[in-house]
């Protein structure tokens, strides 16, 4: 599993290769609840680049947004993945995805516990990329929590369901555009320097969702034109969630010009050891997870503020349909998840 160097050469490959693929991935989702994290599929793809040669070293490195230099984050995980990965898994294949998902749920914590479905893996197996990325913030100023209420959320399809909605009102970063609203939604920081946002794209309609990432997908500057600017005190609506979601990405990194590292004339040798005879390795998925929750225990509720004597929110923002969001680190501007809530109901 790759290491995540969060950090300003993936900020700057986000528009080339992250929004062209999260984009990709939120299209296929369907009617369900979905989140990707391309920036972590760049850095498993980076890793790859350790183990590779020639044209599909280039290609790789192309798609990455590195050119044919290696420069920036691909070729430092690439460095990395020179010295660890000079090995095949021991063992029958069949064994490798149970193998994989104990690693993934151990150093997980048990929030992942599969990967790496059974039957992924056999005798014509070539090489399966896999990452797993989950997220659980604590919102900033969790005092201003006002309560948890159940109310309606409305789905695309005209019907509704009941769920709990976190309610509470504070000076945010707040932007009403035409059609659609834009609210910006701190987490705590940590004990590193890095700063985590959540923004929420909300259409006026209740069916506007897909207009509105049609338009985030297919104009590269769209989000960061319309990122608030400005702060203003908002009554805030927010739906509880959780989002598990998992995908093979291969053919949407085919469709983006990647397609020589699935072929068997790949070139990954480097990823073998020297007297390794069993075979060409190329290839065969690149798989995907992104779990995260929004709730009240995020918030972590302790002394509860009702407001009282404060004035009234001079807008209001009541998420109760159909959205989209982004998770973002501040200090690179890194965006780290992209996602849409299509039925908070839905844990899957």
């Amino acid at each position: 599993m790759p290491t995540r160097p969060w950090g300003e050469a993936l900020a700057a490959a986000q528009r080339a290769f992250c929004l062209p693929l999260a984009g990709r991935v939120l299209a296929a989702a369907g009617t369900g609840n979905a989140a990707v994290s391309a920036p972590d599929v760049h850095v498993s793809l980076a890793l790859a680049v350790g183990g590779a040669r020639g044209a599909t070293r280039r290609q790789v490195l192309q798609a990455l947004g590195c050119g044919g230099g290696g420069r920036g984050a691909a070729a430092d995980a690439a460095n990395v993945a020179s010295r660890v990965v000079k090995a095949r898994p021991q063992g029958p294949p069949e064994d490798a995805p149970d193998q994989i998902n104990s690693w993934v749920k151990d150093s997980t914590k048990g929030t992942v516990t599969t990967l790496l479905p059974a039957g992924t893996i056999d005798q014509n197996t070539g090489l399966v990329l896999g990452s797993a990325l989950y997220f659980r913030g604590r919102w900033l100023d969790r005092d201003d929590l006002r309560m948890t209420t159940e109310q309606k959320f409305y789905c695309l399809d005209g019907t509704s369901v009941e769920v709990p909605f976190v309610e509470y009102d504070r000076t945010r970063l707040f932007a009403v555009h035409d059609n659609f609203k834009v609210i910006k939604l701190p987490y705590k920081q940590g004990k590193n320097e890095r700063k985590f946002s959540m923004y929420i794209f909300l259409p006026d309609d209740h069916d506007g969702l897909f207009e509105l990432t049609q338009k985030i997908f297919s104009e590269p500057m769209f989000l960061e034109q319309h990122l608030p600017t400005e702060k203003c005190h908002v009554g805030i609506s927010v739906p509880n969630f959780k989002i598990s979601f998992q995908i093979d990405v291969k053919d949407f990194l085919k469709d983006m010009g990647l397609e020589l590292p699935f072929l068997r004339e790949a070139e990954f040798s480097d990823m073998i050891k020297e007297d390794d005879s069993s075979g060409p390795l190329f290839l065969s998925d690149v798989l995907h997870k992104s779990v995260l929750e929004v709730d009240q225990k995020g918030i972590e509720e302790t002394s509860v503020s009702m407001g009282l004597g404060k004035p009234l929110p001079a807008q209001h923002f009541k998420a109760d349909h159909p959205f989209f969001f982004m998770i973002r680190e501040e200090v690179s501007g890194t965006v780290i998840f992209m996602g849409h809530v299509l039925d908070p109901s839905s844990r899957t």
